[in-house]
């Protein structure tokens, strides 16, 4: 007997594992040997890295057997097969499924990887909601799916087929998910199906399930004061024009990213606590007034405002975490945030130059340097004319562009006496271009790319029109931001100082012979 894992990019097999008469007693299917001659198994880590035994990886497989890519499908086959680090010239092919190499040296399979997703910061197995969804006698059959119908918002959608001669109801369906999961499991949308589409080889066909209809709930207005701050708040990040009590934050369109503002914009109007996890857990407008009437005026967080800059501004806590890794390594990409611009027709560069410069002038960020005194970092905020931005537009082939890209990105910044933005146009043909920008982990998150585009795509605007920007002037910088956040969480060496307060926890938490404590984040 022999036990073989196979995919069809190798025709068909991929490793086997013999067993004889006492080893098939007990042997598990999920034990499935070793590569096979011509091929050769990896089990990597989501940067490509090996991991170590007994340790959760997605497989990749290499070698003469493997297939070149998809016949006239040049996009699936990019996502697919990856260039080898491990070989320079040669390919990887990556399975979707994961696996383990247990003591033995023998491959686990352990499932698919996109049976697991992350929403809202947390991370979830698709085959539990599918469990609970089926618990319903009335289901007979059940997808479940992630959606992103509008960039940013990812949203859990399960597709239901009834069970021969009786009629689905979507509420009783999704209050019994509810009773099983909890609520940041539930999925946003129930859709009834006649069936589940499939492809030409049996695999569900997730191009084919239908967009859900927005369910809107019959409106109740808030009726308290913190009802109608958490509505109006809700309203205002999300961009809705009216919201009642029934209504969802993730429904309406929030993600994890997103909750920090409401959270941080209630805590200021409520003069209250709030965590983001009170928001996961009561996510409509009612629910989650009610936990927050107990909070109100409890707050004694001061207001994150315009400070008194001193001679030596210090880092917030998370740049000082990113400066102490730089020191040690200038030359690491490992915390560029990096993004490109496709710009399509007539583009007027020297205006582009000056949105870039406008920008740069707006966010002090962009244009701090972080130089070390006495062995401590602290931001050094250049003035605007200090930081020159010289776009170039380098002619570039398109078959060349993605390499160009990438070595643009790779290059490393020197944080105390460098700027932690870079920027450079490329030009692939006469009306088709590619701005791109790469920054310092110091000064952004991926978040923040965001606005940048948004700020130099409104400047471009302006400029182009022969004026400069009209900013609207920003209330506070993230200068700012880190003498705030050192004024609120105050010295280690004060022990009823919130920071020291938080130390004391998590040493507790994770001092020996305690529980692990596991982040979703």
């Amino acid at each position: 007997m022999v036990n073989m894992y196979g995919i069809t990019e190798t025709t068909v097999h991929v490793s086997h594992r013999v067993l004889d008469a006492a080893m098939a007693a007990d042997a598990s299917a999920s034990v499935v040997g070793q590569a096979i001659s011509g091929l050769r198994v990896f089990v990597l880590d989501t940067r490509l890295a090996p991991v170590p035994v007994g340790v959760a990886g997605e497989m990749y497989v290499a070698g003469v057997q493997l297939a070149r890519g998809y016949l006239g499908q040049a996009g699936l086959t990019s996502t697919r097969f990856v260039a080898n680090p491990f070989n320079a010239g040669e390919v990887l092919y990556r399975t979707g499924d994961v696996a383990s190499w247990n003591s033995a040296g023998d491959l686990e399979y352990l499932g698919r990887a996109d049976d697991q997703v992350k929403i809202r910061g947390f991370r979830i197995e698709i085959g539990e909601i599918e469990s609970a969804v089926l618990a319903d006698v009335s289901v007979a059959q059940t997808a479940v799916v992630v959606r992103e119908d509008s960039p940013g918002d990812q949203r859990l959608v399960a597709y239901v087929v009834p069970a021969a001669g009786v009629s689905v109801s979507v509420d009783d369906v999704r209050t019994g998910v509810g009773s099983l999961l909890p609520e940041y499991m539930v999925p946003s949308a129930f859709v009834v199906l006649d069936a589940i589409p499939l492809t030409v080889n049996g695999k569900l066909d997730r191009r084919a399930l239908p967009v859900p209809s927005l369910q809107v709930a019959v409106f109740r207005a808030p009726t308290s004061v913190v009802e109608e701050v958490v509505a109006q708040t809700f309203a205002d990040v999300l961009g809705v024009e009216r919201v009642g009590l029934d209504d969802d934050f993730f429904a309406l369109g929030g993600n994890s990213l997103i909750a920090t503002q409401v959270t941080s914009r209630l805590g200021q109007a409520l003069d209250a606590s709030v965590s983001v996890r009170e928001l996961f857990e009561a996510s409509t407008v009612e629910g989650l007034a009610a936990r927050l009437g107990s909070h109100v005026g409890g707050g004694s967080r001061a207001a994150l405002t315009a400070q008194v800059r001193p001679a030596q501004v210090p880092l917030s806590f998370a740049q000082q975490r990113m400066w102490f890794l730089n020191r040690f390594d200038t030359a690491s990409a490992v915390n560029n945030v990096p993004v490109a611009i496709t710009l399509t027709g007539k583009l007027d560069v020297s205006g582009l130059e000056q949105a870039v410069s406008d920008v740069i002038g707006r966010h002090e960020v962009l244009r701090t340097v972080y130089p070390e005194v006495d062995g401590v970092g602290y931001q050094k905020i250049l003035s605007a004319g200090d930081v020159s931005i010289d776009l170039g537009a380098e002619r570039v082939t398109d078959d060349r562009i993605q390499a160009e890209l990438y070595s643009f990105f790779a290059q490393g910044f020197d944080v105390t006496v460098e700027v932690p933005l870079r920027a450079k146009l490329f030009q692939v043909a006469d009306d088709d271009f590619v701005l791109s920008f790469v920054m310092h982990h110091i000064s952004t998150d991926g978040f923040s790319m965001g606005p940048l585009t948004r700020d130099v795509m409104t400047a471009y605007y302006a400029r182009t029109n022969g004026q400069a920007p009209t900013w609207t002037p920003l209330p506070v910088q993230y200068a700012d931001y880190s003498l705030w956040q050192r004024e609120v969480l105050g010295s280690e060496d004060d022990p009823q100082s919130v920071i020291a307060q938080q130390i004391a926890f998590w040493s507790d938490a994770s001092a020996p012979g305690t529980s692990t404590v596991r982040c979703g984040h």
